[in-house]
C-alpha cells in the first residue's frame, strides 16, 4: 500500500500521483490541509517540513524524488 501525503497546491504532491499512476500502482492520497489529518502527518513525520511524504508497505520512503527513485530500483530489482 502506497500512502502519498500532500496538498492540493503541491506540484511534487500531483507528480507523485501521476508517477504511481503511471506505473498501475494502486495509492491513497491524503490531503494534509483536510480535516485533521494536518494532525495526522504531523504524527507520523515529525521532522519532516515538505510534502509530499510517502510511505510504501509502512516504510516511509521519503518525497518524490525518493519515490521515482524506489520505483525505478524495484522495477529493475
Amino acid at each position: 500500500m502506497i500512502e502519498i501525503y500532500g496538498s492540493s497546491n503541491c506540484a511534487y504532491c500531483t507528480k507523485a500521483k501521476e508517477l504511481a499512476e503511471s506505473y498501475n500502482m494502486r495509492y491513497t492520497y491524503i490531503d494534509v490541509l483536510e480535516g485533521n489529518n494536518s494532525e495526522i502527518f504531523m504524527s507520523k513525520f515529525p521532522d519532516a517540513k515538505t510534502v509530499p511524504q510517502i510511505t510504501w508497505h509502512g516504510r516511509h520512503i521519503g518525497g518524490y524524488t525518493e519515490f521515482a527513485k524506489e520505483i525505478e530500483e524495484t522495477r529493475r530489482g
